[in-house]
């Protein structure tokens, strides 16, 4: 498993960042070729609520399941969220912390687990990489989800 952190600063208020760090269709919206969604009968995250990101091109695709395990919103102060992803294909934690900034606004720290579950341990660097090839990415997508 390996690991990338990824932290953004924003002018809105915790409660607003948490919103749209949240907002599943906001996501679907930012991230390519995928639809994030609630799997039924889910109406809203919280805690044990499972989400899956599908991903595709035409007919072929892959499903990112997860499952809430913790779920705080920023009541005033920091919020956290702990993701576990549930599928085989790709594996890990998301661990999402929303804390207000000195300056007002907030500061996001999205630490994510990198697991690739089907891989063969010789070839466990594949993960280290994709951990370092997806950090841009995401900071780029929380960039975007923030604004």
């Amino acid at each position: 498993m390996s690991e990338f952190v990824v932290q953004v600063e924003t002018h809105l208020e915790p409660r607003d960042a948490w919103a749209r760090l949240w907002d599943l269709d906001r996501h679907t919206a930012v991230i390519p070729l995928t639809t994030v969604a609630l799997v039924a009968p889910a109406v809203a995250l919280a805690e044990g609520v499972d989400f899956v990101g599908r991903t595709a091109i035409g007919p072929l695709g892959f499903d990112d399941t997860m499952q809430v395990r913790a779920w705080d919103p920023p009541t005033p102060g920091e919020g956290r969220a702990l993701v576990e992803k549930t599928g085989s294909l790709v594996g890990g934690r998301i661990e999402v912390t929303v804390a207000p900034s000195r300056g007002g606004g907030a500061q996001i720290t999205w630490r994510q687990d990198v697991e690739l579950p089907w891989l063969p341990s010789p070839l466990s660097w594949v993960e280290r990489l994709a951990a370092r090839v997806a950090a841009p990415g995401y900071r780029r997508v929380l960039r975007t989800l923030l604004d």
